[in-house]
């Protein structure tokens, strides 16, 4: 089983080829690419991975992070990390699986209607298919809060670290 951290979050992929931490500045150097924070590589399919934690027990301006959100500029973001991600593993030669964007928003006051309000917005930022396009770019784009992300990929697929009582 593959695991992963990213602050207070930790996650599991079993069955993962690979997971690559792509959001690694010393492996991008100086350039200015937008990146999600990992990518999970599977036989047939790739998951590109942001994860947004304000729920973290040490967040400081939570109020900006709503404000970010609410206003719309958080899914401009996460379309340009994964537009910015698509055409560097397409320079990569690394665009042949199936993509799938998954995005963690780990904030509980956050409620379901919200939540799928923003994944429909970000389908429309980034886009996902074009008429002239021969395929569409990504196979789904999710956003999942906590909870979400836990049943699709089980209880042991996340934890929150700082919680752990082992």
């Amino acid at each position: 089983m593959t695991t992963v951290q990213e602050f207070d979050l930790e996650l599991s992929f079993p069955g993962a080829k690979s997971i690559v931490h792509f959001d690694d500045d010393q492996y991008h150097g100086g350039s200015t690419v937008q990146r999600v924070d990992f990518i999970a590589e599977y036989d047939d399919q790739s998951l590109f991975i942001e994860i947004k934690d304000p729920d973290i027990p040490t967040a400081q301006n939570l109020g900006a992070f709503v404000q970010k959100l609410n206003s719309g500029k958080l899914v401009q973001s996460l379309a340009g990390k994964f537009r910015d991600t698509l055409f560097f593993r397409s320079a990569q030669g690394k665009n042949d699986r199936s993509i799938r964007y998954l995005v963690l928003l780990s904030m509980n006051s956050l409620d379901d209607a919200l939540l799928i309000a923003k994944q429909d917005e970000l389908r429309k930022a980034i886009p996902i298919s074009h008429a002239d396009w021969s395929k569409n770019c990504a196979a789904s784009c999710i956003v999942l809060n906590f909870e979400q992300w836990r049943r699709q990929f089980g209880e042991a697929s996340l934890r929150r670290i700082s919680e752990a009582t082992d």
